[in-house]
């Protein structure tokens, strides 16, 4: 038989989302935490461009329909095993982000953190 996308240990989901808008940032988020859960892959979120103020502590979050803030939503992601990246570039792109501004969990990336989840055998990218 034909394998199922995420019966396998080799399928992994790369989230590429670049908005801090609320609904594509939702969407984002919890598809990705529903295949974390659901099909037990890695799963990486890709902060990028505007997508990194999702994750400055310091930047309060209005309250999806879901009942749940944005945050909320990514720590709910990173805690059913997760990984979320923010883009250094971008950080510095969108007010000088650092790494103490982002909320717990949240890894900066780099060639060495981003690219072994983005060029892993067998990952799908998906982009918001």
């Amino acid at each position: 038989a034909v394998p199922v996308w995420g019966e396998t240990a080799e399928k992994s989901l790369f989230v590429n989302l670049t908005s801090n808008e609320m609904n594509r940032a939702a969407m984002a988020i919890s598809f990705s935490t529903r295949i974390r859960t659901q099909k037990q892959v890695p799963v990486t979120i890709f902060l990028n461009v505007d997508g990194v103020r999702l994750v400055n502590r310091h930047i309060p979050g209005s309250t999806h329909v879901s009942g749940k803030t944005l945050q909320q939503m990514l720590t709910g992601f990173m805690a059913a095993g997760g990984k979320v990246i923010a883009c250094p570039m971008c950080m510095k792109n969108v007010g000088g982000m650092k790494k103490s501004d982002l909320i717990d969990g949240v890894v900066v990336g780099g060639s060495d953190v981003t690219w072994p989840a983005l060029f892993a055998d067998n990952t799908t990218v998906l982009n918001y």
